[in-house]
């Protein structure tokens, strides 16, 4: 069977600068009740796709259990605030961010964007649970937990650096990163914890190294010529009557993993290819990709469509008296070009089904698969490793776990070892201590707890061996130049060591952002220059040197407090 996303026309994607974007093809009608009549930067006539996926840069595991946000609602702003779209206002959703620390997940989509330039993203928070750990991890009842003040009435304004544009048929998909770590302080003498938000935003465009993606869904076509499948209601799609799927590509690289058949063990990818895989459900975990065609809504008259059971090549730019005759679906499905789109009673084939995002797929789960996190307890040889459970169903903090990596056959692949961000890693990379996370299901063979890994992510930052990670410090600046500047932190010792002036060095890759807070919003934008006198959370390691900064935030809180 022909691909779906070849039925239609393709437009040439353009992604424009950055903070978070993917593409893919989508196009519909306008909601009246989501947009504002009063928008110059968007009309009703053209619309087309905006997706948000939530990650977060990590936190400290030792102190926090969970992190739960609340989301209540997501909003497009254009130029200078003028118009608005409401990408999310259903019931509010709850996210824990210390489940998001290896990977995203897609939040909202919407298919029926007006075409037109944005330049924000407002966030809008309703509540920010705080759960600390404690020294009873069989039992989470007793847990203290905090609720920090939601700054600007838990307004978070994102300011997209150069806009994007949303073009007709297109998908813009946001990253955004609500990075907990960052954002929550501890008061003074341990009192309690204040929130001063730290967002990026990041456009999924070449070049962006985004995390991985997780997606669960049901397989509705199966696409074996071009080694592909569907995988639709994955996506959390508002307004739209599009199928929400994505379009997944297995390569070299991917690997299938069957706990319903095969008690977890890897499989060809040739099994996941077959008729007898419709309606089945998966997880996926790949590579979001930056590039994907578009769709072009095509325009049936009244009275020109196919009698049921038939089909006709509705050709672009010909007028409907002009088009050719009805005939056998199958046989005209073959005979689809660029410029001609499979039509039946119901109207364009594929365009119900048009892909809202692909993915490169590293790892298939057919069945119910476990997923841990935890750190190295033992460097990993290429049998397998022992690690330290932190957070996990089924399995209690603390626990030792023997994690067995699975060997592929010729033609299959294994356990897939990788990055953050997807890149391919060696069982060797797998070190104390090192955090991980996995998927796999649990051997039942085993003497001791074992875990036999589809799955495993680990986190390859900042284990330099003559650094150590510090987790953000907060001070004012005391002098500011190129390379750098001198804190006074609010703390009386950084790493272990009693300061008074600490001496930053700003990382060549250093992210800067500023966060701008008032009694009825914080404004977070990306970039932002360094001068004395400015409030600023450091995030970083100290080694021999001093203090290496990899990001930066600039707050300026105008509140009256």
């Amino acid at each position: 069977m022909k691909r779906i996303s070849n039925l239609l026309s393709p437009i040439v994607l353009t992604i424009l600068l950055t903070l978070a974007l993917i593409s893919c093809g989508g196009g519909g009608s306008s909601d009246s009740s989501s947009t504002s009549d009063d928008t110059s930067s968007a009309t009703s006539e053209s619309t087309g796709t905006v997706g948000i996926l939530l990650t977060d840069k990590p936190a400290d595991p030792d102190l926090f259990l969970s992190m739960n946000a609340t989301i209540e609602q997501v909003e497009l702003l254009g130029p200078e605030g003028e118009g608005s779209v409401v990408l999310y206002d259903d019931t509010p959703q709850t996210v824990d961010l210390l489940r998001l620390r290896n990977e995203s997940i897609p939040f909202t989509f919407r298919d029926d964007v007006p075409v037109g330039t944005y330049c924000k993203i407002r966030l809008i928070l309703s509540d920010l649970e705080l759960v600390l750990v404690d020294d009873t991890p069989d039992d989470l009842t007793d847990n203290e937990t905090h609720r920090p003040n939601l700054p600007g009435n838990g307004k978070l304004d994102l300011v997209v650096r150069g806009c994007f544009t949303v073009d007709e048929g297109n998908v813009i998909t946001v990253q955004v990163d609500l990075d907990g770590g960052n954002s929550i302080h501890i008061v003074e003498n341990n009192q309690g914890y204040s929130f001063r938000p730290v967002v990026f935003v990041d456009v999924l465009e070449e070049g962006f190294e985004s995390k991985l993606v997780r997606l669960s869904g049901e397989i509705s076509e199966v696409m074996p010529e071009e080694n592909a499948l569907l995988l639709c209601d994955a996506l959390p799609v508002q307004g739209s009557s599009n199928m929400e799927c994505v379009e997944v590509r297995l390569g070299d690289d991917s690997a299938f993993f069957d706990n319903l058949n095969y008690t977890g063990t890897p499989r060809p990818l040739s099994e996941l290819l077959v008729e007898t895989m419709v309606g089945q459900q998966i997880t996926v975990i790949g590579k979001p990709d930056h590039h994907v065609a578009s769709s072009t809504s095509v325009d049936i008259p009244p009275g020109h469509l196919p009698p049921p059971g038939e089909c006709r090549l509705w050709e672009e730019g010909v007028p409907p008296g002009l088009q050719s005759a009805p005939g056998d679906c199958e046989e005209l499905e073959d005979d689809v070009t660029d410029d001609t789109v499979l039509v039946d009673h119901d109207g364009v084939v594929g365009e119900r089904y048009h892909p809202l995002m692909e993915v490169d797929a590293l790892v298939v789960e057919l069945g119910e698969f476990f997923q841990l996190e935890g750190s190295v307890n033992r460097d990993s040889d290429t049998s397998g490793f022992a690690m330290t459970v932190s957070a996990g169903d089924g399995f209690i903090a603390g626990t030792l776990l023997e994690v067995v990596h699975q060997i592929g056959q010729s033609g299959i692949n294994g356990t897939r070892v990788v990055s953050k961000s997807g890149d391919r890693l060696t069982p060797l990379d797998i070190l104390v201590p090192r955090q991980v996370q996995i998927d796999g299901v649990v051997d039942s063979s085993a003497t001791e707890d074992t875990l036999n890994a589809a799955l495993v992510i680990v986190d390859t930052e900042s284990d330099d061996e003559d650094s150590e990670r510090s987790g953000q410090i907060t001070g004012t600046v005391v002098s500011a130049g190129a390379d750098g500047f001198v804190l006074a932190p609010t703390t009386d010792t950084v790493c272990g060591v009693a300061t008074t002036d600490l001496q930053v060095t700003l990382a060549e890759d250093v992210a800067i952002i500023t966060v701008v807070i008032t009694d009825t919003v914080s404004e977070i934008t990306q970039g932002g220059t360094i001068q004395a006198g400015q409030s600023v959370g450091v995030d970083g390691s100290c080694n021999t040197d001093g203090y290496l900064a990899e990001s930066v935030a600039i707050v300026d809180d105008q509140r009256d407090l």
